[in-house]
């Protein structure tokens, strides 16, 4: 299995570099990581008010919610929430549930179009994420299911710690444009290289656990 998960996380990181496909496919992460913001909010009994994914793979949930509480969680679920699906990912796939992952990736795609994202580039990358999802669900290609589900996964892996290791650098250099970081200081006092490093430190353990329970 070692053989296998490295190609698909050094090809996921590969790709994550070029100009314009690199940017598109980490849009995934971005649509996750939002998709944090969103649960949280609905859980804690606020609103989701729209999600917005943009070209330059950042992304922004409007929410309302109820309680101090409810923002600090909302703002913080982001990060943990995207390495938090990378870990089950690779559980599942792991276990050979390749079909469950791919409807699942599929389902998130259609729930936020339907209801949450709202900006003009979020529903073009949405439409054709669906688009391609459901080609290679309709192919009946075990092997182009497989590499599909298992190359998406490790991007979430991958773009899950450089998206956090970018807001731990802004965060100690530029802390008033370090995104969730920023907003939580905001919220708790906690300097927002605090949460930068948090966001940073607890990528890097899913990550470790990712390596030991499934790819080493």
């Amino acid at each position: 299995m070692i053989d296998h998960w490295l190609f698909y996380l050094v090809l996921a990181y590969i790709v994550s570099i070029l100009p314009v496909v690199g940017r598109y496919v980490a849009v995934f992460n971005t649509l996750i990581h939002e998709d944090g913001h969103a649960i949280v909010a609905l859980i804690l009994k606020g609103k989701v008010l729209s999600i917005s994914l943009f070209s330059t793979t950042e992304g922004e949930a409007v929410t309302a919610y109820r309680c101090w509480i409810a923002r600090v969680l909302t703002g913080y679920a982001g990060y943990t929430f995207s390495s938090v699906v990378a870990y089950v990912s690779f559980a599942l796939l792991t276990e050979g549930e390749v079909m469950l992952v791919l409807y699942g990736f599929i389902a998130i795609a259609v729930v936020n179009l339907f209801l949450w994202v709202r900006n003009a580039y979020g529903i073009v990358w949405l439409l054709s994420f669906i688009v391609i999802s459901v080609a290679v669900l309709k192919s009946n290609s075990g092997q182009l299911q497989m590499f599909y589900t298992f190359f998406l996964s490790a991007v979430l892996l991958t773009q899950s710690i450089s998206s956090a290791f970018e807001i731990f650098v802004l965060s100690w250099t530029r802390r008033k444009e370090a995104g969730d970081a920023t907003s939580l200081a905001e919220a708790t006092f906690l300097p927002a290289f605090f949460w930068g490093t948090l966001f940073f430190a607890q990528s890097l353990y899913i990550g470790y656990l990712v390596m030991i329970d499934f790819v080493v």
